[in-house]
């Protein structure tokens, strides 16, 4: 009996000590890091909805919330990309800037099934406003010109994210979606 109550009072110790020092930030980021370990498995694509439900609520840092959102976007789970966005932008509303809102509205245009509305519009206008060479806002934008058959405003929109695009790659992908812009032209 004795051994036992030992036990048990050391164990309370523990626990004691351990959120006296860590609190329950430490156990956010152990959930964090628990997604990340099991986010290769079957059961995270088949409980995703559920698993991302589970860490919003667990009140992530806004560095946690924004790799969270590009790593979803990454792995084309552009539904949950968009809601960790948003869920982003109204928790750190004093920390978005031209990069969230271009972002945001990726993922929604590709939730979307590549159609434009209001809510991405409006978010593309944002990230413009706050940085006017933003390739992935621009390339939006360019793209939304070009649905609407507006293909001059689509190449002016292109040709400045061109000019600011990271990748070779992502060059690449637009010098073909302006060649597909310069024939609608000539036609």
């Amino acid at each position: 009996m004795n051994q036992t109550y030992s036990v048990v009072i050391s164990l309370l110790i523990t626990v004691f000590v351990y959120f006296y020092f860590f609190g329950t930030d430490n156990l956010k980021s152990l959930q964090f890091s628990n997604f990340y370990q099991n986010s290769e498995t079957q059961v995270l694509a088949e409980n995703l909805n559920n698993n991302v439900n589970s860490l919003l609520e667990s009140k992530l840092s806004s560095e946690q919330l924004y790799l969270l959102a590009t790593d979803l976007s990454s792995k084309r789970f552009y539904d949950q990309s968009s809601k960790v966005y948003k869920e982003f932008m109204d928790r750190y509303p004093n920390l978005i800037d031209s990069d969230i809102y271009a972002r945001y509205a990726e993922s929604m245009y590709l939730k979307n099934t590549k159609e434009f509305d209001e809510i991405i519009l409006k978010n593309i206008e944002n990230s413009l406003f706050l940085d006017p060479s933003n390739y992935k806002a621009l390339t939006l934008k360019g793209l939304f010109f070009y649905n609407d058959e507006n293909y001059q405003e689509s190449l002016k929109h292109w040709a400045i994210a061109l000019d600011n695009v990271e990748s070779d790659e992502e060059k690449k992908s637009l010098i073909i979606v302006m060649n597909a812009a310069i024939k609608a032209l000539e036609e």
